[in-house]
């Protein structure tokens, strides 16, 4: 069973959601269940503690009190590192927050049309779903790309490299199947992945585990794939600390 708890300071909202979610878990026979809707961010925290079951939140971000839901997702993040966390909001502007907090958020659902609204909510149930009984429960982390008014997640695992690049003030992540250019900045983006991600150039930032070979010769890394990415020599030695014998 999955809980679902929502926290949404406009009571005519937070009824509306809960509507759409027990309406999907019924039609789509999900196992989850809404355990709590409340517009109390200290609430939900005292309930969380007492749960043991994989949770989804669904969360707006002014919730009118001396917490905002970036910083009650960061609390909740900490109590339940794989739990899902869906941002509901009409703030699209603070979208980019979500990667300073370092919370990992499924879904940034704009509060626009209530057509829209329910689409996504019902499309964040169905993903979960089929993340939730994946092999062994094992729920990657992902990085998500703002795209005009488009959000795109991508797992880590299918993430081969991000590259600064020749449009100012842009980045380009290069996947398995797709590349996406982006606003941002190297260190911001290496700031809040994990350890498998290396800065090997100041123009290049790897995910290790989708490296097919080093050549300390040329300086060049090969990706799965078969793009290369440089080695700067400053950064040669970094690539002592992961285990793979061809990294040596």
């Amino acid at each position: 069973m999955i809980d679902i708890y929502i926290c949404e300071d406009n009571p005519s909202h937070l009824s509306l959601f809960e509507e759409y979610i027990s309406k999907f878990i019924l039609i789509d026979n999900l196992d989850m269940k809404v355990v709590l809707n409340t517009s109390d961010p200290y609430s939900l925290l005292n309930h969380v503690l007492q749960s043991e079951n994989q949770s989804v939140f669904f969360l707006d971000i002014d919730l009118q009190s001396d917490i905002n839901g970036l910083q009650l997702a960061q609390k909740i993040r900490q109590l339940k590192p794989r739990c899902f966390i869906i941002f509901i909001t009409s703030h699209s502007e603070m979208s980019f927050l979500t990667f300073q907090y370092k919370v990992e958020a499924l879904d940034f659902i704009i509060k626009d049309t209530p057509e829209h609204i329910m689409f996504k909510i019902h499309e964040c149930l169905l993903d979960i779903e089929q993340k939730s009984i994946s092999l062994n429960n094992n729920i990657s982390p992902s990085f998500t790309v703002k795209l005009g008014d488009r959000y795109i997640m991508m797992d880590y695992d299918d993430i081969l490299f991000f590259e600064t690049s020749s449009n100012i003030h842009k980045v380009v992540l290069h996947g398995k199947k797709r590349l996406l250019e982006f606003s941002g900045h190297l260190k911001d983006i290496e700031a809040q992945l994990d350890p498998r991600f290396y800065r090997c150039h100041r123009s290049y930032l790897i995910n290790t585990d989708n490296i097919s070979e080093i050549n300390f010769d040329t300086l060049t890394v090969h990706m799965i794939g078969g793009e290369l990415c440089p080695i700067s020599v400053r950064q040669k030695k970094g690539f002592k600390k992961f285990s793979h014998p061809d990294f040596s």
